[in-house]
């Protein structure tokens, strides 16, 4: 493989040579990569510029470091846009209420092809969930994961691996948002009820029906985030948590 060395920058050739590696040895998710100390030799430059390159693939998903066993390839994943999507939700509040809104738009758009698609099989899957998301309200037991576990069973059911990912990091940067008034505004078993509208309308294979609940779930909680934003200034803010990896 021909690179050059010294155009823009040492470390961006050496992380542009890294990604290529991948693509061109067909490594995969899980996969190992030559050491850093192998990099460097193979490229004749320092470690320096390497351990540059390293940590800019790590920020952007790309590939792990595991402590004493080297450098892997991860996964394809949305980390780089989860931190940036968390930063805008911080400068500006407004950005929150965007992005729950291209969730909507998205969501509502496949319900159609979900009811086309779904299996006898994934519509028992969605009922144990609910039952088992009853069992959890009914035991003061937390509840919200069983809120994304339900609309992830949605998504599933139209294969499409990138709108898995992306609704992932959707969740995330509400889950990273500081205004826990969100998840408070409306009691669990009114959350549940909403989403038992859903899953029926879903069992009766009714794509009309199921359009209509979700919207009803979704308009309200829109409500809530316009109201929230509305009254927050945008402002630079320390108490997100740290970033999860998405998926």
């Amino acid at each position: 493989m021909n690179i050059s060395l010294r155009s823009p920058a040492l470390s961006e050739s050496v992380t542009n040579y890294i990604q290529d590696y991948i693509v061109i040895n067909k490594l995969k998710a899980g996969d190992p990569l030559p050491s850093e100390g192998q990099l460097a030799e193979l490229l004749g430059v320092s470690r320096s510029p390497v351990r540059e390159a390293v940590k800019a693939l790590q920020s952007l998903g790309i590939i792990e470091a595991r402590q004493g066993d080297g450098l892997y390839v991860r996964e394809w994943n949305f980390d780089a846009v989860l931190q940036t999507l968390s930063y805008g939700v911080r400068i500006n509040p407004k950005t929150i209420f965007e992005l729950y809104q291209i969730r909507v738009w998205l969501e509502i758009s496949v319900i159609g092809d979900v009811i086309k698609l779904i299996s006898d099989e994934q519509i028992n899957g969605m009922e144990t969930l609910m039952q088992d998301w009853e069992q959890a309200i009914a035991e003061n037991q937390p509840w919200v994961a069983y809120d994304e576990a339900f609309h992830k069973l949605i998504l599933d059911v139209i294969d499409n691996e990138t709108l898995v990912k992306l609704f992932k990091v959707f969740w995330l940067a509400f889950e990273n948002y500081e205004e826990t008034e969100l998840l408070q505004a409306s009691s669990p078993q009114e959350v549940l009820s909403e989403h038992l509208l859903i899953f029926d309308a879903v069992k009766k294979r009714n794509a009309d029906l199921a359009r209509k609940t979700l919207l009803a779930q979704f308009v309200g909680f829109m409500e809530r985030i316009n109201r929230i934003v509305a009254q927050k200034k945008p402002e630079a803010s320390s108490s997100y948590r740290q970033s999860k990896e998405v998926m």
